[in-house]
């Protein structure tokens, strides 16, 4: 499982294996372009986290949505780029603030 990686979401459509439409149960290659071109038009360029994988897809968290709830995708393997996480995710508080906060909040000295 790559469970907490993260993953970039392709720009180009043609990173798909469009000569395997028949495996990916389309009936030809446009239909199969077609689908993944949505796919692309919808995520590119997003870093989602892994939360599951299943049968060569990566369900995707993508936390960088307006109002804090995060976006979900089930996304095939070959539109993804393992990459590091985005730097909103790496941003936190340091220690010493939350203690002072804690301490504040029942009142400690």
């Amino acid at each position: 499982m790559e469970e907490g990686k993260f993953y970039r979401v392709s720009n180009d459509p043609y990173d798909a294996p469009l000569r395997d439409y028949l495996e990916h149960g389309f009936e030809s290659r446009r239909e199969y372009l077609d689908a993944v071109c949505r796919l692309v038009r919808l995520w590119h360029g997003r870093i989602g986290e892994c939360i599951e994988e299943r049968n060569g897809f990566r369900r995707l968290c993508f936390h960088d949505t307006p109002g804090g709830k995060p976006d979900e995708a089930w996304l095939p393997v070959y539109l993804l780029t393992e990459t590091e996480a985005p730097e909103y995710m790496c941003e936190h508080i340091p220690t010493d603030e939350i203690e002072e906060e804690i301490n504040d909040a029942f009142g400690f000295d």
